[in-house]
């Protein structure tokens, strides 16, 4: 009787251990954009020590968005870390107007707070961004959503990204 009781008490602590190892967390507006009007991208602002996070994550939420089938300029060419330090309204003013002499009508920002493994035995990938999607005539943020997740240690921060990128889009129209 003991030891059932004893195995049922470490299997609950093991079980509980085990589903979180890998949790998740999402918050977005549910929002339905039009599908095939233009959209641009841009590099995401870095706040992590991890160089270039911005771009990366930027990146893997365009590829996303290229399977959703949405027309996408790519204005993922530098941020902050490619080249002189810039302040962020400054970035985010010049790839609205990048994207306006472009004739595109939203563009997609964002923020990348966590990108990196953790420490210790299995080194577990921990991505935290958050997208924002501006309708560029009136600069109204019609989408926002913020995703973070950890995984376990056989996945690497790009599938952990992607996993993120796929539950953070927000609904595009037939």
């Amino acid at each position: 009787m003991i030891f059932k009781k004893s195995l049922a008490i470490v299997l609950f602590y093991f079980f509980i251990f085990f589903l979180s190892g890998c949790s998740s967390h999402l918050h977005k507006v549910e929002t339905t954009l039009p599908r095939n009007q233009p959209y641009a991208i841009s590099a995401f602002w870095n706040y992590t020590e991890t160089p270039m996070a911005g771009l990366r994550a930027a990146s893997i939420v365009e590829g996303v968005l290229a399977s959703h089938k949405i027309p996408l300029l790519s204005q993922i060419e530098g941020s902050e870390e490619m080249g002189e330090p810039i302040k962020k309204r400054d970035f985010l003013n010049a790839q609205k107007q990048q994207a306006r002499d472009a004739q595109v009508l939203y563009l997609v920002t964002g923020e990348v707070q966590e990108w990196r493994y953790k420490t210790g035995i299995d080194g577990e990938p921990v991505v935290s961004y958050s997208m924002e999607i501006t309708r560029l005539s009136d600069d109204q943020v019609l989408f926002r959503g913020v995703g973070a997740k950890s995984g376990w240690g056989h996945k690497s921060i790009g599938v952990v990204a992607q996993e993120i990128a796929q539950e953070l889009m927000p609904h595009f129209a037939p």
